[in-house]
């Protein structure tokens, strides 16, 4: 009703068929709602029925048709309502009748523009929501394979000390606690403040110096965060991790594993070096977890990050910079 309105408006000051704009807006209002008519058969009927089955001769014809059959129609309103009498005498000619049909023509394409421009944006709409949605459920999945792997690992490492009965084991309850309620309760809210990120780095690698011992040597240098920024959890874990698992490989006589992250201007880098042996190769230094880090990085942070894999006969070397939005 509104655009009718408009569209009435418009028409009443381009083309005046009374004594004044406001006379002129009353007469045009029937044969506006002529051409409104016409481009709702156009667009509910012969539209659908025609023109997006690929029918194009038919529906060519079908509006030709449609035209000249309102153009009469319209003829006799306008030579009713126009309060000229110079122009009433005019209405009859094929001029009229001529600019009667070009005025239809008008309101199809005018209809049929905004029609399909409407549609665009509703499809551009429901493929953005459509992507997200998708993105929202790849990036669960993706989590979900990062949450039992660390659980099945730890568990066993566990186990492995109970079976020796080592004092050890209750410290490694206490800091599998802090980082299991980490992976429930923060991890799966979405993003988390960056000093609960460090934190739980800092959990993880106590845990892994608990369990490994003598066996490795850690060099832990983590900056305490600057600024307040948020990040998606546990995407530094898998690299801390990779390091752990073939920093202390029993075929490398003293592994090693250096680890040390720092404020940027932008956000946090995070760099870790460790011990490998001879026959390591790049695939299986990084393996699932780093292929999932890797689309991880690519759904959250495309164009925000920086990773860098640098590996040599024995050290295998890995960077992180990734631009983090504030609190």
């Amino acid at each position: 009703m509104l655009f009718w309105l408009f569209y009435t408006a418009l028409t009443a000051s381009v083309i005046r068929i009374g004594n004044s704009w406001f006379d002129s807006f009353q007469r045009q209002l029937p044969i506006i709602a002529t051409h409104a008519l016409v481009v709702y058969v156009n667009l509910y009927l012969l539209l659908p029925k025609m023109l997006l089955v690929r029918n194009y001769f038919t529906y060519i014809l079908s509006v030709l048709l449609l035209i000249a059959g309102a153009t009469f129609p319209l003829a006799i309103l306008s030579h009713r309502l126009v309060a000229q009498e110079v122009i009433q005498d005019e209405v009859w000619s094929s001029f009229f009748l001529f600019l009667i049909a070009v005025g239809l023509f008008f309101s199809l394409i005018l209809s049929m523009t905004l029609k399909f421009l409407k549609e665009w944006y509703q499809d551009q709409q429901s493929k953005r929501e459509l992507k997200q949605v998708q993105l929202q459920t790849e990036l669960m999945y993706l989590k979900a394979q990062i949450n039992p792997h660390f659980l099945f690992n730890s568990l066993n490492n566990l186990y492995a000390l109970t079976l020796m009965k080592s004092d050890l084991a209750p410290q490694i309850v206490l800091r599998l606690s802090d980082i299991l309620r980490y992976v429930l309760y923060e991890a799966s809210a979405g993003k988390v403040d960056i000093q609960k990120e460090i934190q739980h780095l800092h959990d993880f690698i106590m845990l892994e110096k608990l369990r490994l011992g003598d066996r490795i040597t850690v060099n832990l240098d983590l900056e305490e965060p600057q600024y307040d920024y948020t990040i998606e959890p546990m995407l530094y874990l898998t690299l801390v991790e990779n390091a752990f698992k073939h920093g202390a490989q029993s075929d490398i006589s003293q592994g090693w594993v250096n680890i040390k992250g720092k404020t940027t201007k932008d956000g946090y880098a995070l760099f870790v070096e460790n011990s490998t042996a001879p026959k390591t190769t790049i695939n299986e230094a990084g393996g699932i977890g780093l292929s999932n880090l890797r689309k991880r990085l690519d759904l959250i942070y495309q164009g925000k990050y920086q990773l860098d894999i640098v590996q040599d006969v024995h050290q295998y070397s890995v960077s992180l910079i990734l631009t983090l939005s504030h609190a």
